[in-house]
């Protein structure tokens, strides 16, 4: 009896089986001679993706931005003439430091007689420090008297000593090195250092 059960149960997937493969070809459930059973839900897109709506969403007005392009000479200023760097103006009254050297120095204002410790000037106005177009005047006096003069071309020294004593230190006494400065721009100012050789 196990056996008739078996067959049957084999006979009967296989026909659910060939009701299964006419079905996907044919589109029909019926086979002659084969007994009717429920329909199978096919798959489809309408049945597997949720519903959507043919129609189109409302589209959200946006106001009218878009205008006639400017005209092309108001996007692009016309070229500037091609020249020289414009510096800026300078301006202001000079702040003029002479920053003396240490060689020979003993003391607060005091050298060693015979010494040359060499000096230097920084000179500043509204716009900065100043450099080229900037014109230095050394003058060292002893005791009222000129002893050295000196001239530079620039304001600054380049890592060179501007005003180099040479042997103008070799007597003792009172000194006093002042430096006047003129500019391109008609700016002057003018600085001095007081100290004793001994």
């Amino acid at each position: 009896m196990v056996g008739v059960v078996s067959t049957a149960v084999v006979v009967a997937a296989n026909l659910d089986g060939a009701l299964s493969f006419v079905e996907r070809f044919t589109g029909t459930t019926e086979i002659s001679g084969a007994t009717p059973h429920p329909p199978t839900e096919q798959r489809t897109t309408e049945n597997i993706l949720p519903s959507i709506s043919s129609t189109p969403a409302p589209r959200e007005e946006l106001p009218d931005t878009v205008s006639a392009p400017p005209s092309r000479e108001t996007t692009k200023p016309p070229p500037a003439p091609l020249t020289a760097a414009v510096r800026p103006t300078r301006a202001g009254a000079l702040v003029v430091n002479i920053k003396m050297g240490t060689g020979g120095k003993i003391g607060p204002s005091e050298y060693r007689a015979g010494s040359n410790p060499g000096a230097n000037v920084d000179v500043f106005d509204d716009v900065g420090q100043l450099s080229s177009g900037c014109y230095p005047s050394w003058t060292l006096l002893r005791a009222g008297a000129e002893v050295h003069k000196v001239r530079n071309g620039r304001c600054t020294s380049g890592g060179i000593t501007m005003f180099n004593f040479g042997d103008s230190l070799d007597t003792p006494g009172s000194y006093k090195l002042q430096v006047d400065i003129v500019t391109e721009a008609g700016q002057s100012g003018s600085a001095s250092v007081d100290f004793t050789v001994r």
